[in-house]
Order: structure tokens, then C-alpha cells, then sequence
């Protein structure tokens, strides 16, 4: 994020280094310290007379887009696994339910929706797709015969879609497309069972607990090829007003920030601001970390906005409690009421809306995990975003009064744990910027100097906070 000013950007960030442990550092003492090549990790090709800039994370991102490409391993699994086994326990320290955090839906309704589905899924799960298409006799039973197992969801497809453009013979053109709605139910229930390695007729529950969101997806596409009950009270994307996904902890979340062009992009280019400091360094720790997410947000199924939360413990007067930190909100170009060559006004007139269900939606999260006080940094890439914030009531608080529960010692660990998994030299150590511990962000540098900053009050009290006569005083 840039700062407000012409004022050379250098905040503090929070880290972990294996011989010295959780640090706070500027951005420029840890660049000149830890910092490597890119060029040292074959993150750029070496070249001539290119003079390359130190960064950050860089054994972490090889680790992380390694592990996500070449493995191909779904890192949700192993980050909640890890966390599961971290000596932490929310409930029984903070009285907060971490268990929201991880999916979006109740992977209790949802097992109840699985369970009431039961018989269909498991026909379309064990149907003998070759034997099927035979009876119907929609593919010539030469070519059907030569297509390998493996190929035959996607060409007898492709097959039936281009016969179906042909038929006239109104019953042959109900076949072809009831074939074509098995077909499709059946490659997404592959897709569950490949991603997630849920079995539809065991339904096991611990499965359904850790990747809820991704079984309500699919199910969701699957409702349109096959009758379910009990489906449109589940959590996800319809293309129909305002819904919400968390990112997927895949190689989709390290692209997010190019999508929405801000400075998380992986390459400085892709920014819709390109004076802007860019901080792809710090999405790897993010996806490592379980208590780190990032809620996209779509209207009528396009993609308009990400905010990113995570849980602090909030220190203030001698008392501690957990709040839920809305640590950025940035929207793509055309939901930007500053870029006029990108936005599109029929979406800008929308944006009350979409802040409003945004809003609410951060609020029930709150709800679910038993947090009370929500607090929200107040800058983003968004003008009108900003504007939106300071219709709200604010708190005052010393940026240092924010804690970031185990530091970053858990994202260290497990990316060691990582390391010896794929055989690669761990990372020596990892750094994070947290926005809403951001002096640089401030416009008035008395209080940058000071470390208060004002926080949107989403929920909870503003006199909690710092007075404002010691505010001002500062």
C-alpha cells in the first residue's frame, strides 16, 4: 500500500528468524538484512546490466510455488492439519471458535444435505458411463469403443454437444440431454472426490469438516445437472447479487492480488497504481497461515472485491481480548471510482450495496467465531471504499496494542515442515506487513510518529479506545 505522501515508504513488519525468534523491523532494515536476489531463487532470469532489488519471503515463495505446481498439493488440507496440532487452542484461551474461519458453511447443515442426497449422488458417482452411453446408442459404438476410460467424460461431451445441434427427433434430443447432465454430474462428483477425497457413499465427516466450501461449491454446480434437495441453503457462488467465497489456498490465491491490480500483484506491471510499494513478499506467509483469510466478494458471479481478515489479540489499559481485524478491502479496476478509463458505472452504482452485504458478512463471521469487537483499517485501494469508512464511528488505538497471536512462529514451522517434505533448504525466515499495524499509512505524520491510528468501528465501542484530547495532544 502507498503511503499518503511523498514520504519514503519504510513501515515496520513482523517476522520470524530461526536464531532470533519474532521481530518487528522496517521494511528497508529487513530488505538490507534477509533480503536475496530474485535472480538467486530463479524468480527472474539472471541478465546483463539489470541492476535487481532485494526481497523479501523469497526461499518462502520458492517453497510455496513449488510445492503448489510441481506437487500439486491443496494446501487448505495440510494448513488446517498443521494448526490442528499447533500447541494453540482458541477456545479454551480466547473463548473464540476458530472452526468459521476455515469454511464459510456449517459442516454440520451441510453433512445433513449430503446425507439427504445420499441416493443420488452415489447413482451418478457409480454409473459405468461407457455402458450407459451404449444403451442410448447417442455415439457410434466404433468410436465409443476407442475412446480410453480416461478420455471419455470430456469427448463423449464434446460428441453429444456437436450431435445435439443435428437432432430432430425430439426423444433422441431428451436423451442427448439427459446424457449430458450425467455426464456433467459425473465428472463434478470426480472433482469432489479428487480434491477433497470425499466418498458420497461413506460421507465421512471429518472430510466434510475440513473442506466444506469446496463440497458446497461443486454441489452447487452439480444442482444443475441433478435434482437436489436442500441445496439453496448452502453457502456460494450463483451469479445471483451479492456472495462470498473465502480464497482457495491454491495457485488462484497468489494471481488475487494481480486481479484486483493492487500491490500484492506478483509483478509491480499488473498494479493499477504503479508508484505503489509492492508487497507480493508478504501473500506466501499469508497462505500458509490458517488465521490469515481473505473473502472474495462477487456481484451477479463476477469477481469485484477481496478483504482480507484476521483475528488480533488487542491489548489496551492493562486488557486483552481478540477482535477481528479487517486488515484491507481492494476492489478490481472496474469497481474503482478513480480509474476512469476501467470503471464501469452500472457496477459503481452498486457499490453501496456491496459494501452494505460486505458488512454483514463480516458481522455473522463475527458472530459465528464468538468475536465481538470488529475493527477496520481504514485506507485501501478504493477511494470509495475509503469514503465508505469514515462514515463510520472510529477508535483510536496504539498500532502496538495489535498482537498477531504466536507471532509468525507457526507459519515458520509449518514452512519448515514443508520444506523437509519436498526436500528443499527451509527458509531462514519469514516476514508479514500487516496493514492495520501501518504507520506509513497515515496523512498526519504527528501521529505516524506517535503510532495511534483511527480504526472504522464495524462493531463494538470507540471509547474503548485512546481519548481523543490525548489524541490530539500527541
Amino acid at each position: 500500500m502507498p503511503p499518503p505522501d511523498n514520504l519514503e515508504y519504510n513501515p515496520n513488519i513482523i517476522g520470524f528468524v530461526s536464531d532470533i525468534g519474532p521481530v518487528t523491523i522496517s521494511l528497508h532494515a529487513a530488505r538490507k538484512r534477509y533480503g536475496a536476489l530474485p535472480s538467486a531463487y530463479e524468480m527472474v532470469p539472471k541478465k546483463d546490466g539489470r541492476v535487481e532489488k532485494k526481497g523479501l519471503n523469497l526461499a518462502l515463495g520458492k517453497l510455496v510455488t513449488d510445492t503448489l505446481k510441481e506437487k500439486k498439493i491443496f494446501l487448505k488440507k495440510r494448513v488446517i492439519d498443521f494448526y490442528g496440532a499447533w500447541h494453540r487452542d482458541y477456545k479454551k484461551e480466547f473463548n473464540v471458535n476458530i472452526r468459521p474461519f476455515e469454511n464459510l458453511n456449517d459442516p454440520v447443515h451441510l453433512r445433513h444435505v449430503l446425507v439427504k442426497n445420499r441416493r443420488i449422488l452415489a447413482d451418478a458417482a457409480n454409473l459405468n458411463l461407457r455402458s450407459y452411453l451404449a444403451r442410448y446408442n447417442l455415439i457410434r459404438r466404433d468410436i465409443l469403443n476407442s475412446i480410453g476410460d480416461n478420455d471419455l467424460p470430456n469427448k463423449s461431451l464434446e460428441i453429444i454437444n456437436r450431435r445435439m445441434k443435428h437432432l430432430r427427433h425430439e426423444e433422441k434430443r431428451r436423451l442427448a440431454g439427459e446424457s449430458l447432465n450425467t455426464i456433467q454430474a459425473g465428472r463434478i462428483l470426480d472433482a469432489i472426490k479428487e480434491r477433497t477425497g470425499l466418498d458420497v457413499m461413506k460421507i465421512d465427516p471429518s472430510i466434510v469438516q475440513l473442506f466444506a466450501d469446496e463440497i458446497s461449491r461443486e454441489l452447487i454446480r452439480l444442482s444443475s445437472y441433478a435434482g437436489l434437495s436442500g441445496v439453496d441453503n448452502i453457502m456460494g457462488v450463483r451469479g445471483v447479487a451479492v456472495e462470498f467465497e473465502f480464497a482457495s489456498r491454491d495457485l488462484s490465491y497468489l494471481m488475487l492480488g494481480k486481479e484486483t491490480g493492487d500491490c500484492t500483484s506478483d509483478k509491480s506491471p499488473f498494479q493499477a497504481d504503479r508508484d505503489v510499494e509492492n508487497i507480493y513478499w508478504t501473500v506466501f506467509p499469508w497462505i500458509l497461515d490458517r488465521n490469515y483469510q481473505i473473502l472474495k466478494v462477487f456481484y451477479n458471479g463476477e469477481f469485484v472485491m477481496k478483504v482480507h481478515l484476521l483475528p488480533l489479540f488487542l491489548v489496551h489499559n492493562d486488557v486483552g481480548s481478540i477482535v477481528l481485524a479487517v486488515d484491507a478491502i481492494e476492489t478490481v479496476r472496474a469497481f474503482r471510482d478513480d480509474l476512469e478509463e476501467h470503471c464501469r458505472d452500472a457496477l459503481l452504482d452498486k457499490r453501496e450495496a456491496v459494501f452494505s452485504a460486505v458488512i454483514k458478512e463480516i458481522k455473522r463471521l463475527g458472530d459465528r467465531m464468538g468475536i465481538r469487537c470488529i475493527y477496520a483499517e481504514k485506507f485501501s485501494n478504493t477511494k470509495w471504499v475509503r469514503d465508505q469508512f469514515e462514515l463510520f464511528r472510529e477508535i483510536f488505538l496504539h498500532v502496538d496494542s495489535f498482537i498477531k497471536i504466536d507471532e509468525m512462529e507457526d507459519v515458520y514451522c509449518l514452512s519448515r515442515d514443508l520444506s523437509r517434505e519436498i526436500k528443499l533448504e527451509p527458509p531462514g525466515e519469514v516476514f508479514m506487513e500487516i496493514q492495520i499495524k501501518n504507520t506509513s499509512l497515515q496523512p498526519l505524520v504527528a501521529h505516524r510518529k506517535a503510532g495511534v491510528k483511527p480504526y472504522a468501528v464495524i462493531r463494538g465501542n470507540p471509547d474503548d479506545g485512546i481519548p481523543m484530547k490525548k489524541v490530539i495532544g500527541v
